[in-house]
């Protein structure tokens, strides 16, 4: 990249006196176009008045950045077409719907483009200077610029979770890559997009396909179906047969369930196997809804019924010939299971202030994750109400109980994690397997899947299968994690892989002290030799050896 490709020497006159080329320049131009140019005024080359603060112009369809440096016999005008070029990335990047962040080699701060200072609420002027660990709360293994600054090498998809310093929480799909110039490290770029908006972005897409090949009504919400149910085992299998049965019918249906087994994919998966599949499913967090504004959400409003109300629907209203879900309904209180009662049983209601009644079609689901019977013993649920409701009755069996699915629904989130992001596909190891069929499971399916998101972030982008390095902690002091996992007394944990000759995860062990002990002290070798107690030179060729490089 050249700094000046054409020099302009001009008199006091502003005459045009001599020019010389850098490089090639002569080659832009016809031949004889500067020599036209000599003995005219500057600005007439120019095609305006020069400015001393310099600008750019065009000679014959190609763009210059021009400096002005006056002296007092001559002046000099010189002409860079990669000023223009720094000119048009820098506006590329300015107006980039991507976040964008350039770090310095040593993790640096020093420079973001406008939708990076918007997705994460800061300026510029706040974060230059500072070191990427001292922005962000986030473990440096974990972090995209760390580790392509680290490998020097692109890490492409990745889902980084982490906290700013300023306690916003935030969640973005990162490319990072490194930034050399004859082969040589002089920081890295990435760039950022707001999972949140992608995630909007796909679920409107989806919609619309549905919408578009029939298989749900323009605005309503893509629910899920039978087909979702990740499973393997018979007692699943017989549930689901038994669901699919019931969903043919207007009875009302109990699901009860452990927090975390999926009361709510079954609620969805009925609406969406029942004749009212097209109708709305209107699901409702009846442990949400505050006992003063139940009947007004409930019911619905009529304008006027008190100060500030308007006509408004209420939940029955809006799920009329549809299906409504009363998840956590055992949250509801017993004056208000009496009000529900009524509806249920006469099949219509009024509006807060309303004076006529209105019909409802509506089919209920209600979802527990207590024993309402049990609850109905102690007062809690009123009997008739409980009656109502639990016309049908469906277990949901917890995760400790079908052990036989866990493998399958721990390689589903996995595939699913790895398509969502693009990267290859991930093995679970069999150790892995292992405790995770050992493990109770109290968070059921829901903890698996949040495992799972766990050991997708954790795993580097180069490696092909998972073991039990990445897992959470807590999982790792079972009996049969602990033939596997070594610990020291200073609770550092390194997991053996059964199928590793014994060199290799030695050589691993060692790269892995060797590089954290270098960060420690960024990144000084002689320090860092000293803490492990062996010479510089002994440090510099074990460096060399498990291919970590000093930068």
């Amino acid at each position: 990249m050249a700094i000046v490709d054409i020099i302009l020497k001009i008199d006091t006159a502003f005459l045009l006196k001599e020019i010389v080329f850098v490089g090639d320049a002569d080659k832009w131009f016809q031949d004889n176009y500067w020599e036209a140019m000599r003995e005219q005024k500057i600005d007439y080359i120019l095609g305006h008045s020069i400015k001393p603060e310099g600008g750019i112009v065009e000679l014959q369809n190609k763009f210059f950045k021009y400096q002005w440096i006056k002296g007092a016999q001559e002046s000099t005008v010189f002409l860079s077409r990669d000023g223009v070029l720094l000119e048009l990335y820098e506006q590329t990047i300015r107006y980039a719907a991507e976040g964008i962040q350039i770090y310095d080699r040593n993790g640096y701060f020093l420079y973001a483009n406008p939708a990076s200072e918007d997705l994460e609420f800061y300026k510029n002027e706040d974060f230059k200077g500072k070191h990427i660990l001292d922005l962000y709360d986030l473990k440096e293994e974990y972090s995209t610029i760390l580790t392509v600054l680290r490998t020097q090498k692109p890490v492409i998809n990745r889902c980084d979770r982490f906290k700013m310093k300023t306690g916003k929480a935030l969640t973005t799909i990162n490319n990072g890559y490194p930034l050399k110039i004859d082969d040589i490290l002089y920081g890295a770029v990435v760039f950022e997009s707001d999972l949140s908006a992608l995630k909007r972005i796909k679920n409107r897409t989806t919609n619309l396909e549905a919408y578009v090949e029939g298989r749900q009504s323009a605005g309503q919400e893509q629910l899920y179906t039978f087909d979702d149910i990740v499973h393997v085992s018979d007692k699943m299998k017989n549930m689901i047969l038994f669901a699919k049965k019931v969903s043919l019918t207007d009875s009302s249906v109990l699901i009860v369930g452990a927090t975390g087994t999926g009361k709510e994919l079954m609620a969805q998966s009925i609406h969406s196997f029942s004749p009212r599949r097209d109708k709305p499913f209107i699901d409702i967090n009846c442990s949400a809804v505050p006992s003063n504004l139940f009947e007004s959400l409930f019911f619905g409003t009529e304008k006027g019924a008190f100060t500030g109300s308007v006509a408004k629907k209420g939940f029955f209203e809006m799920a009329d010939g549809g299906t409504i879900f009363l998840d956590e309904v055992n949250s509801i209180n017993v004056e208000m299971q009496a009000k529900l009662l009524r509806v249920l049983q006469e099949k219509r209601f009024q509006r807060i202030g309303g004076q006529k009644y209105l019909r409802c079609d509506v089919r209920v689901i209600a979802a527990a994750n207590e024993d309402l019977y049990e609850l109905m013993k102690e007062q809690k649920i009123r009997k008739d109400f409980y009656y109502r409701l639990s016309a049908i009755k469906i277990d949901i069996l917890p995760l400790n109980e079908r052990k036989e699915d866990i493998p399958i629904l721990a390689r589903y989130f996995l595939i699913e994690l790895c398509n969502q992001y693009n990267r290859p596909q991930l093995v679970i190891s069999k150790q892995v397997l292992d405790v995770f069929l050992e493990y109770n499971w109290p968070g059921n399916v829901r903890e698996l899947q949040h495992v799972m998101e766990y050991v997708f972030n954790c795993a580097p982008e180069d490696v092909e299968e998972v073991g039990l390095e990445y897992l959470p902690d807590y999982l790792l002091t079972s009996s049969v994690a602990s033939l596997y996992c070594v610990q020291d007394a200073k609770n550092h944990r390194f997991c053996i892989n059964e199928d590793e000759t014994l060199e290799n995860q030695l050589a691993y062990l060692e790269k892995e002290i060797i590089y954290k002990k270098l960060q420690s002290h960024g990144g000084n070798i002689t320090k860092t030799a000293k803490s492990l107690g062996i010479s510089r030179q002994s440090l510099q060729y074990r460096m060399k050896k498990v291919g970590i490089t000093a930068e």
